[in-house]
């Protein structure tokens, strides 16, 4: 909106001047030297060229949105294209993962399975969108990237003969006879029988509580075997390195290269 100043309303009362969006002057010779007309005549000037930088930017402004407006709507006529190439490769990708989850060492097992079924559940539901497909998959596909580049410690009962604890049976407990916190979870503290250490997906092995015992998980015979005592002090420190109990430093892997 232009903004006329007092003194340009005063000479519009007088028909010099001519008022509204695109506004015209009538300046008579017999006035132009007047120093008061000739301030107002100035102010008008610069509330009309105030109008046209206003204009201007708003012009501009429309037509970024216009240019915008028409990617868009190219990106859309070729969502059918898209959508004709994604979904095949969506359903490549769960295959995939599948398969490695299936294949790979059994850690983890209580979220990898309900995860995959979860993003075979969506890839199959015709209602979720393309996008949010693609989103599940690929978050699926980073987290089973990620196991592979991580050491992870976890307590655990023996894989082959674990012990069945029940009621006050099942918890750590202090000297006073209290049941342990875990500081980390704010869980009360289980007993396990021992730890289970993955070593990125090199390794997958089981140390006893009392470091009795420990076993490793053979992939092409997909059951666990007991490793040699030799390997149980190395085993102890990858744990506790694994769980923070200890600084980090080099581990050697009880490797075994299968067939």
């Amino acid at each position: 909106m232009v903004i006329i100043p007092a003194k340009v309303k005063a000479l519009a009362a007088t028909g010099l001047v001519a008022t509204g969006l695109t506004a015209g002057i009538l300046v008579p010779s017999a006035f132009a030297q007047n120093a008061e007309n000739e301030t107002a005549y100035s102010e008008l000037l610069h509330a009309i060229a105030a109008q046209k930088i206003t204009l201007a930017q708003q012009q501009l402004f429309v037509s970024q949105q216009d240019v915008k407006i028409d990617e868009l709507n190219s990106q859309i006529d070729g969502l059918d294209d898209w959508k004709a190439e994604i979904t095949p490769m969506l359903g490549k990708m769960t295959t995939g993962i599948a398969g490695q989850i299936n294949s790979d060492y059994p850690f983890e097992m209580e979220r990898r399975g309900p995860r995959l079924q979860s993003l075979q559940g969506s890839v199959d539901d015709a209602a979720t969108s393309v996008g949010d497909k693609y989103r599940k998959a690929l978050n699926v596909y980073k987290l089973e990237v990620n196991y592979g580049q991580s050491m992870e410690a976890k307590k655990g009962n023996h894989p082959i003969d674990p012990t069945v604890r029940v009621g006050a049976d099942r918890w750590v407990k202090d000297e006073n006879g209290d049941v342990k916190i875990d500081k980390k979870t704010g869980l009360r503290e289980e007993i396990f029988d021992g730890s289970y250490l993955r070593y990125g997906r090199l390794a997958y092995v089981y140390l006893q509580a009392d470091s009795s015992q420990a076993m490793r998980y053979d992939l092409a015979a997909k059951e666990w075997v007991e490793l040699p005592k030799k390997h149980i002090a190395d085993i102890r420190r990858g744990v506790k390195i694994a769980s923070g109990e200890a600084a980090p430093n080099v581990v050697k892997v009880p490797l075994y290269l299968n067939p």
